[in-house]
């Protein structure tokens, strides 16, 4: 991503479906990696998949209806620590099939930045196959449930478990698709032509041929 694209997505001033922001902080702190292994999973499952930007603060604007961002950027140290082999392996600890993302540091204004640029899922939807508990006082915050399937919500800009059918089934008509090209990749290896081929007769039209041969 060149720092033009970045001066872009900050200029937007809000998440959208396919991007979502998260603050600095090193990569070795497990409580913050995990809120960013929950939006990979929601960018794998949606189409086209989506960018999560680390290095990004959102506050309140002062109005109460909004929030706006803050490019505080990483430390040298945190940002060496985002490193492509590194990241795609702690994601994937939490992914089943695994997760494919590219890791792409980027300097603005003088700061540094990190972009995971996630693609979506290649024949079937991630779930997530470990879970992590976070402590929040006396209470527990299940940040990754095991074998939940995140999706970015339609309606409201976040990660979330499958909320409605709506998102269901947006993510079952994605899956078909591929599931279908794969198919006729097969048969396209297999020398088949599919173009070509003829409908196969029902016993009524087989039945009414062989009549008609007979009379």
């Amino acid at each position: 991503m060149t720092p033009e694209e970045f001066a872009q997505l900050l200029d937007l001033g809000h998440e959208t479906q396919g991007i979502e922001f998260k603050g600095p902080f090193a990569r070795e702190d497990k409580d913050q990696f995990v809120e960013v292994v929950r939006a990979v999973l929601g960018m794998a499952n949606r189409r086209d998949g989506g960018l999560v930007v680390i290095g990004i603060d959102e506050h309140d604007d002062g109005t109460g209806l909004g929030k706006k961002l803050l490019a505080v950027g990483l430390s040298t140290t945190d940002r060496e620590g985002w490193d492509q082999d590194a990241v795609l392996s702690s994601v994937n600890s939490y992914a089943d099939p695994f997760v494919e993302l590219d890791v792409e540091p980027v300097e603005h204004d003088g700061k540094n930045f990190v972009v995971l640029r996630v693609r979506e899922f290649d024949e079937f939807p991630v779930l997530c196959k470990k879970q992590h508990v976070k402590k929040k006082g006396d209470k527990n915050d299940v940040v990754l449930r095991e074998g939940a399937c995140y999706v970015r919500r339609r309606g409201r800009i976040e990660t979330s478990e499958l909320p409605t059918h709506v998102e269901m089934r947006d993510l079952l008509e994605l899956a078909t698709e591929k599931g279908i090209r794969r198919f006729l990749k097969q048969v396209h290896k297999a020398g088949l032509d599919i173009a070509g081929m003829r409908q196969v007769p029902d016993d009524a039209a087989l039945f009414d041929k062989q009549r008609g041969e007979f009379r």
